[in-house]
């Protein structure tokens, strides 16, 4: 399902019945406080139902929203650059979705700024 789709449909859902984070949604049916999810006065098949599926869309959710990202490993080569000394044995962890932008990011933790594009690359790796 497309991301806009599992979105409206969460909204739909979330104006009749219960909001449910992510901790009552990993939270079996029968421990819940407040049963009633839609709201209708009695607690019954359709609110069990309706915890189920809008657990599974605030999961779906999260997994599209969190879509393209990767772990990145990134060790500079030698150099001193706008004041800083960067050192190969200095690994930078990274979460981006590009190499340009794991670069980047990695410049800014070593404290280079805006000079990123000064970088050289030791060793980057997409770990994950």
């Amino acid at each position: 399902m497309k991301k806009t789709s599992m979105i409206k449909l969460k909204d739909l859902l979330s104006e009749k019945v219960d909001n449910i984070d992510d901790k009552e949604a990993a939270t079996k049916f029968d421990d819940l406080k407040d049963k009633d999810i839609d709201n209708d006065g009695d607690t019954d098949d359709s609110d069990e139902y309706l915890h189920k599926k809008l657990g599974t869309v605030a999961k779906k959710t999260e997994a599209v929203v969190n879509e393209g990202f990767a772990t990145w490993r990134m060790q500079f080569a030698p150099m001193k650059l706008s004041g800083v000394d960067l050192d190969p044995k200095k690994v930078y962890t990274v979460k981006a979705r590009s190499t340009v932008e794991a670069i980047k990011k990695a410049a800014k933790m070593a404290g280079v700024g805006n000079s990123w594009m000064a970088t050289q690359t030791h060793k980057l790796v997409k770990v994950g």
